[in-house]
C-alpha cells in the first residue's frame, strides 16, 4: 500500500513538473514575441523620424534654396515646420505630432568659397528628439 501511493505520487510529481516546464516554456515564449514587437515597432518608428528630418531638409531647401544666397556671409536664418506645412511644401501624417526648424547657415568652407548649408532639427512629443534641438528657435 505504501508502495501504492509512493508510485502516484511520484507519478503526481512527475506531471506537475511536466506542467511547470510546459508553462515556463510559454511564459518565456510570449516574453521573447513581446520584446522583438515593441523594438520592431520602435525601429519602424525610428525611421519614420528620420524620415521626417530628410524631408523637412528637402523641404527647407525647395521652400527656401531660391533665397539662400540673400543670407549674409557667416548669417543664418530659421525656417519653422509650419512654416513649411502652411506654404504645402510638407506633408506627413506624422507632422501633427511634431514640431521643427531648420537653420539654414552660409559659410566659408575649406576651399574658401561660401557654402550654404541645411540642418533639421525635430521633437516629435516624447518619442524622438533631434540631438542639439533647442525649442527657443520656434518662439516668434
Amino acid at each position: 500500500m505504501k508502495l501504492d501511493l509512493f508510485k502516484k505520487l511520484r507519478e503526481r510529481e512527475k506531471h506537475i513538473t511536466r506542467l511547470h516546464i510546459i508553462l515556463f516554456v510559454l511564459v518565456v515564449t510570449i516574453a521573447i514575441v513581446v520584446i522583438v514587437t515593441v523594438k520592431s515597432s520602435g525601429a519602424k518608428k525610428l525611421a519614420r523620424y528620420k524620415k521626417l528630418e530628410n524631408d523637412f531638409k528637402t523641404a527647407t531647401v525647395y521652400y527656401y534654396g531660391k533665397k539662400a544666397d540673400q543670407i549674409e556671409e557667416y548669417g543664418y536664418r530659421i525656417i519653422t515646420m509650419d512654416t513649411l506645412i502652411e506654404n504645402g511644401y510638407l506633408q506627413d501624417d506624422i507632422t501633427n505630432e511634431c514640431v521643427g526648424y531648420t537653420i539654414i547657415t552660409n559659410f566659408k568652407n575649406d576651399e574658401g568659397n561660401f557654402k550654404v548649408e541645411y540642418e533639421p532639427y525635430i521633437k516629435c512629443g516624447d518619442s524622438y528628439t533631434t540631438v542639439d534641438y533647442e525649442p527657443k528657435y520656434l518662439e516668434k
